[in-house]
């Protein structure tokens, strides 16, 4: 038995403890979402115009029991950042069994926040090991997007992001899934080679 495992189920069963208020907290923010919405059909631009209100209805249920993940978070990445290849492929597999894994994406942007605000580097490292814990599974895209943000906002803090994605990329996910393009190991140890970097990154960095 390793010193992580037991710390490994102390997190299961904290982010278990949280599975029921965050799906509640979820399906009632869905829900205000849905009305403050309408119908789905019409036309485009009408569509457009009607999510800003219903966005705002969802929002105003509040962050439910983001707190308490969060600080899950601070500690889990800390621990992932520090683990090996076979115990970070654990952490991933915890984690997205929990409903808590639905608050990742807005981990990452709020490690980016605190970073841009001057925040220690370590958030840097708590961020992009969150990225690599996502692991790509709900939209690749907003996850490029997510990185880049939190890219930009260690630049701001002069802080290099390429030794810190480098590392965390070999302790990420090597096989691909169906929900991206490529093996987040991959996208997060090609990320400064990327065409998403040369064309959104780049030009801010200059």
């Amino acid at each position: 038995m390793t010193d992580e495992e037991p710390s490994l189920r102390s997190f299961q069963d904290r982010l278990e403890r949280l599975d029921m208020p965050i799906r509640m907290w979820r399906e009632a923010r869905e829900r205000s979402f849905a009305a403050a919405f309408g119908p789905k059909q019409g036309k485009l631009s009408n569509l457009m115009a009607r999510l800003p209100q219903a966005a705002s209805a969802a929002a105003a249920l509040g962050l439910g029991r983001r707190d308490e993940v969060f600080a899950i978070f601070d500690e889990l990445c800390d621990l992932y950042a520090r683990s090996d290849a076979p115990h970070c492929a654990i952490i991933r597999g915890i984690v997205h069994e929990r409903e808590a894994h639905v608050l990742l994406e807005d981990y990452v942007a709020y490690a980016s926040g605190i970073l841009k605000q001057g925040g220690r580097p370590e958030w840097l490292e708590r961020g992009v090991a969150a990225a690599s814990i996502d692991d790509q599974r709900r939209d690749y895209r907003d996850w490029l997007m997510s990185l880049g943000d939190l890219y930009l906002s260690a630049h701001a803090a002069h802080v290099d992001p390429s030794p810190v994605l480098k590392r965390i990329a070999g302790r990420s996910n090597p096989e691909r899934h169906q929900a991206a393009p490529t093996p987040t190991r991959e996208a997060l140890g090609n990320f400064e080679n990327s065409a998403y970097f040369a064309t959104s990154i780049l030009p801010q960095l200059r």
